[in-house]
This record gives C-alpha cells, sequence and structure tokens, in this order.
C-alpha cells in the first residue's frame, strides 16, 4: 500500500548522483587518441532504431566534451550512454565499455530506485489485516482473465444471469472472441500494428485492479516485466491524492509517491529520451474527487506548482510528458469522464478468476492442502457462490469466513449461509471500495440501489438506463460505482449506454436489502410484507414466481438478527427487522406436508432453529418436491440445508419422508442418513 507523505524526498542514495554526461566524459577522456579516434568514427556511421547517425563532419574534429554533447543532443541522457557503451563494444573496446557500465550501475538511481520499490510491494495488507500483517504479493496473486474488444449485448446479459459452470462456459467461450490479454503482453502491437502508449484497466469494485498495478509494479521492479521497455515505472493511489491539499507540481506529486528526489525525477522527465522509457500507472481514477468545473491555467511545466486536478489533467490528456506510457485503472462507471482526458487507448475489461484460478487462489490462501481442497468443494457446492468467486474480493471473503470456520471445527464450515457471505461482501465494499462520505449519505445513496435493484429483479430488468437510475432518485455523480457496471454497446454506427449490477445474485441480494434497509430518515417504521414475498402465502410462492427465489431466500436470511447486527455495528448502517412478523405470518400460513427445494433454502438461511420448527411441525409426513428438470439433489449443498432443517425436529414430528422428482445420491443418502431412522417410513 502507498503512503504518501508531505516534505521534500531526499535522493535514493542520499547524495546527487554523476549526470550521465560526467560518466560518458571520465570515460572518453581516457581512451588513446587512436581508439578515441575511432570510436568517433564508428558513431557517425552507427544507426539506432529511427535516429539518423551523427554527421561525419560534426565529428571529425570534435574533443571529448562536444563529443558528449552531440550524444546527448542526438539520443537523450540515457540513450548516450547506451549508445557509448555500445559503439565501444563493436569496436572491441571492452575493457571500457564494461567499466562505463560498471560506473553506471553504482551511479544508477534506476537500481536503487527499483529495489525501493521492489521492498514496497512485494507485501500488501488485507482488509482485516492487524498492526504489522501482511502477505507476500507475489506468493497470494492469482492470474486475472483479461480481454480486450468490445462488448456484445446479449453475452453481457447471458453472463449476468449465468451461474455456476454455466457462467465459466460464457467467460471462456468469450475468451476466444474477445482478445484475451495478460499483464506482459498490454503494450503489444495489435494487428493492425498499432502500439498503445495508454492502456486502460476496467472492471466493478473488488475485480483486482489494484492489485494487478501493484503486481505490474512488483514484477518490473524484480526485473521480470517491461526490463527493456521501461526504465523507471511510477505508481499514483487516486485516494491518496484526493488527501493532497494546497498546490504542488507534477515533480512534487511523483516525488511524494516514489521517494525520489526532485533533482532525480528532473533528470528523468526533462529528457525526451528517457520519456520514451517511462510508465506512470494511475491507480483508481474512480475515486478522484473533481472539485474544478473548468480549467482556470494552463500548466506545462513539470515543476510549476498548481491544483492537482490540473497536473492531472495534463498528465492523463499526454499534454506532459507526451511521450510517456501510462496505464490507467478505473470502474467502467467513470469511463465517460475518463475518455474527456485520454485518447487512442487500449482498453482491457478484467473479468475475474475463471475455474482453475479459483482453485490456485483458494489453495494459496489456505497453504494447507487438506483445508484448501475442503473450501473447494463446499463452494463448488453452491452454483451462486461458485460465482461470485470469479470476483477477487468474493473468493477472498469466502477464504476469510471459512478460514474462522475451520479454526474452530472443520465439520462447522458447512453452516455458511448466502446471506452471510453477502453481507460480509457488502461489508468490505462499503468500508474498503466506496467513497468517502458520511454514513448519512452512504445510507441513503444504498437505498436508492436497493430499490432499483427491487424494481428490476420484480420486472425481470439487469440492464438500465439512465433515466432507470433518475426515476429511483441517483445521478451518475453521486452513485455508489461500487455496486454498478457501465455497459457500452454498439447499436448500429452509435454506441449505446446501460447500466447492470456486477452479477444477477448481487442485483437479488440489495432487492431483498431494500425491505429491511433504513433509508437513513427513519420511514417505512411499521410491519408490512415486502412485495417479492407474492402468493397468498410462502407455501404458494413457488408456482410462477420463480424469478423471485434466490431474493426471497436473502430476504429470510436477512431475518438473521446476530448477522445483521454484526454488519451495522461494523458499517454504521443500520438493518431493521421490521419485517419479520409479517413474514413468520406468510411463512406458517397454510403449511401442506409438500416442501419444495426453495422452501428449504430459505428455512436453512434464517438459521433459526425455534423458527424452523415452527414452519415444519406443522406435519407429520414431509413430502420434498423438486421438478422434471430439477437435479440439484445430487448437490450436497441441498443435502445439508436438509439436515439441518431435520435437525430441529423431534422424534415424533416426522412419520413419513418422502421424495419426489429428485435425484438422492449415495453421498446425500450418507450426508442424511443420521436423520432418516427418525422417519417410520421413508419413500
Amino acid at each position: 500500500l502507498i503512503v504518501l507523505s508531505s516534505g521534500s524526498a531526499t535522493g535514493v542514495l542520499g547524495k546527487l548522483p554523476q549526470t550521465p554526461g560526467d560518466l560518458i566524459v571520465y570515460c572518453l577522456e581516457d581512451l588513446k587518441g587512436c581508439d578515441f579516434k575511432r570510436f568517433r568514427n564508428k558513431l557517425s556511421d552507427f544507426y539506432n532504431e529511427d535516429k539518423l547517425p551523427i554527421p561525419q563532419e560534426k565529428l571529425e574534429n570534435a574533443d571529448w566534451i562536444t563529443t558528449k554533447e552531440l550524444l546527448i543532443v542526438t539520443y537523450g541522457d540515457e540513450g548516450a550512454l547506451d549508445i557509448t557503451i555500445d559503439v565501444l563494444s563493436l569496436i572491441g573496446l571492452m575493457v571500457p565499455a564494461n567499466d562505463l557500465q560498471e560506473r553506471r550501475e553504482q551511479n544508477d538511481f534506476r537500481k536503487e530506485y527499483r529495489k525501493s520499490a521492489k521492498q514496497k510491494f512485494q507485501r500488501i495488507k488485507h482488509y482485516n489485516s492487524r498492526m504489522g500483517e501482511a502477505v507476500h504479493l507475489q506468493k497470494r496473486f492469482t492470474t486475472l482473465l483479461m480481454r480486450k474488444g468490445p462488448q456484445d449485448k446479449k453475452r453481457k446479459e447471458h453472463e449476468i444471469r449465468g451461474s455456476g459452470r454455466i457462467h465459466l462456459k460464457i467467460m471462456e467461450k468469450g475468451q476466444d472472441k474477445y482478445s484475451p490479454t495478460t499483464i506482459q503482453t498490454l503494450f503489444d502491437a495489435d494487428e493492425n500494428g498499432f502500439n498503445p502508449t495508454i492502456v486502460v484497466l476496467e472492471g466493478p469494485a473488488g475485480i483486482g485492479k489494484t492489485m494487478t498495478s501493484k503486481k505490474i509494479m512488483l514484477d518490473w521492479a524484480s526485473g521480470n516485466l517491461y526490463h527493456d521497455k521501461f526504465d523507471f515505472v511510477f505508481y499514483l493511489n487516486c485516494r491518496e491524492i484526493n488527501t493532497i491539499s494546497g498546490t504542488i507540481s507534477l515533480v512534487g506529486l511523483l516525488s511524494i509517491a516514489c521517494g525520489l528526489s526532485s533533482d532525480d525525477l528532473m533528470s528523468i522527465l526533462k529528457d525526451p529520451g528517457s520519456q520514451r522509457k517511462l510508465l506512470t500507472i494511475v491507480d483508481g481514477f474512480d475515486q478522484l474527487r473533481w472539485t474544478l468545473e473548468e480549467e482556470s491555467e494552463v500548466c506545462l511545466d513539470i515543476s510549476m506548482e498548481t491544483h492537482k486536478e490540473i497536473i492531472l489533467r495534463r498528465l492523463l490528456s499526454k499534454q506532459v510528458l507526451p511521450q510517456s506510457s501510462l496505464i490507467i485503472t478505473t470502474r467502467s462507471l467513470a469511463m465517460k469522464k475518463l475518455n474527456t482526458f485520454i485518447h487512442d487507448s487500449r482498453n482491457v475489461e478484467i473479468q475475474g478468476f475463471t475455474s482453475e484460478d479459483r482453485e490456485e487462489y483458494v489453495h494459496k490462501f489456505f497453504g494447507k492442502k487438506e483445508d484448501a481442497d475442503k473450501v473447494i468443494s463446499i463452494i463448488k457446492e453452491n452454483e451462486v457462490l461458485y460465482t461470485m468467486c470469479a470476483v477477487p474480493v468474493t473468493c477472498w471473503v469466502v477464504c476469510t469466513a471459512m478460514k474462522q470456520k475451520i479454526r474452530k471445527d472443520l465439520s462447522s464450515i458447512q453452516c455458511i449461509t448466502m446471506t452471510s457471505i453477502y453481507l460480509l461482501y457488502l461489508e468490505v465494499l462499503l468500508t474498503h471500495h466506496s467513497k468517502e462520505q458520511s454514513v448519512h449519505r452512504k445510507q441513503t445513496c444504498l437505498k436508492k440501489l436497493c430499490a432499483l435493484a427491487n424494481q428490476g429483479v420484480l420486472n425481470k430488468q439487469i440492464l438500465f438506463e439512465e433515466k432507470d437510475l433518475e426515476r429511483h432518485g441517483l445521478s451518475l455523480s453521486e452513485v455508489e460505482s461500487v455496486f454498478l457496471n457501465e455497459n457500452i454497446f454498439r447499436r448500429e454506427v452509435r454506441t449505446h449506454t446501460r447500466y447492470s449490477f456486477i452479477h444477477l445474485s448481487v442485483q437479488e441480494f440489495l432487492a431483498a436489502l431494500y425491505y429491511v434497509l433504513d433509508d437513513g430518515f427513519g420511514f417505512m417504521k411499521g410491519a408490512f410484507l415486502p412485495e417479492i414475498c407474492k402468493g397468498k402465502s410462502f407455501n404458494y410462492f413457488r408456482s410462477g414466481f420463480i424469478h423471485l427465489a434466490l431474493a426471497v431466500q436473502f430476504l429470510f436470511g436477512l431475518l438473521h438478527e446476530k448477522s445483521v447486527k454484526t454488519f451495522s455495528e461494523s458499517t454504521g448502517i443500520n438493518i431493521s427487522l421490521r419485517a419479520r412478523p409479517a413474514m413468520i405470518k406468510w411463512a406458517e400460513k397454510d403449511i401442506k406436508q409438500t416442501f419444495y427445494i426453495p422452501t428449504i433454502s430459505c428455512l436453512y438461511e434464517t438459521q433459526d432453529e425455534d423458527f424452523i420448527r415452527r414452519v415444519m411441525s406443522r406435519c407429520s409426513s414431509l413430502e420434498l418436491h423438486g421438478s422434471r428438470t430439477t437435479h440439484f439433489w445430487k448437490n450436497r449443498n441441498y443435502c445439508k440445508q436438509l439436515r439441518y432443517c431435520l435437525k430441529t425436529l423431534k422424534r415424533e414430528n416426522v412419520q413419513s419422508l418422502k421424495v419426489h422428482k429428485l435425484t438422492v445420491s449415495p453421498e446425500c443418502q450418507k450426508i442424511l442418513s443420521p436423520l432418516l431412522h427418525r422417519s417410520q417410513k421413508v419413500k
């Protein structure tokens, strides 16, 4: 994590280094007269990339200092050193060439800067890290699926709706059509020969943009990435930039961020040759707080102090350091703003973990193979959870929650509910990824987003237009981009922008949260039955309302007092249980002996044994129903949910147990067997 501090930075070496020109003069002075003549002769016909040789008439009678000046004017400071070493090597003067290279390395603050950058980025803190706790980035980082190219509206809708292995197939199919890319190839030329100097990494909150930025820094500093492409890579954290007050220069901003002195930076930034080998990573563009309506001044001087926003505008638009390269990370909702600054960029969408990546991450997280295999097995059992673990922050949340269970009892790990995982996910996003604003404003905005999510779930809508947001009082300037994605689709010759939640399950969770979340003004105090609880009772809910099943399951989970209390204490956002009496009445009404899979899932989600007992003990014969297309019962997850519910019942409550249109695998039978003996009849 980067920490910006005030005050001027000292040089990395602690002393003013010799300039490249000084090193060249010292080297040429040591050459014999005939060797110096051979050097100038070879230099006059030395071609380097697009640079023409220095004309022979200029070199013919040049002394050491004139030759040095010609080299620097033609190739820049660092380039002049490279050419001097190359020419000495070509004419067989290896001793002075090696001596110059050694002096350069001893004097080269690049080497020291790489060392300090490696030390800074090799360890990272997690959201729940205590003082002094950190993990090694190299050991924890897991490759993410990234791809470039425009989105297809139909594929995007399938991806948002898809769960489990269907979601994976959509992701993997997209790799063929939408140009997969990697960190290593971000700046490579495309099939048309386009070499980008600006790369935008976009994706939702928690998808791994910052982790990827830090991995780029670490790999460059370790000499494993862009070694020949960039001499310097700088990392700017936009959240930290927000904390800077007063005026500052570009040199000052970079000095605070990277620890190089102003003198070091001036020697880099003023040299066009050095600029071409400079990369700046601007991490979290969407987090920047823009306060200036219009530009009040022009600032093209890298040492001139002005407002930080003016500095950033000039840097992003390439009005300063035009030869340098940029990597910008942002959430998609900020792309419209970013596009006012940049041109000719390569846009890359970070998609998250593939199936193999998820397993790799879990193994890296736990270290112990037995624990990792156990967690992977449980994640795979839950289709929705398995889908959401494509998002690294969700995968971290799941692993963190399960690690606590493992420490207590390996068998208790099965009692983690969907709602508890999504509450923890929401807590992490609100605490570590959302805008810096008061709890009241955050809660008000969240309530509006939940209203949007609820309306979409009721109407089977997953892509929203700007007018839909406005209808719920949401403006793009204030909306929490932590929850919404901006999807730009091509429509004939125009583009059409729609907005979506990161995944349908997140929309369904927020829809459920809408009915229990206070809006910050104390409205909706009375008890009521949520609108998504369709049908005259829970028993009749299944018919015709399958699209609301997961949202209702989350709603039952939000009746769990301990979970919502923990969330409220951590975030300051109050969750009310005002809907609880009406939902209990709805659930208990018209109870018959038939229970469908969604019913069992909802009851399990409450983790309330008394409530489950009150509902299920009303009938002595239980019938568990699936449908002709149901394969869920092959899944151990649902067997565990049933076992939990059956355990709440007394022996005399269950006279018989019948299973209809469900495939009960041998493994599920084994899970249920300790409870089946309670029934006199099992069919």
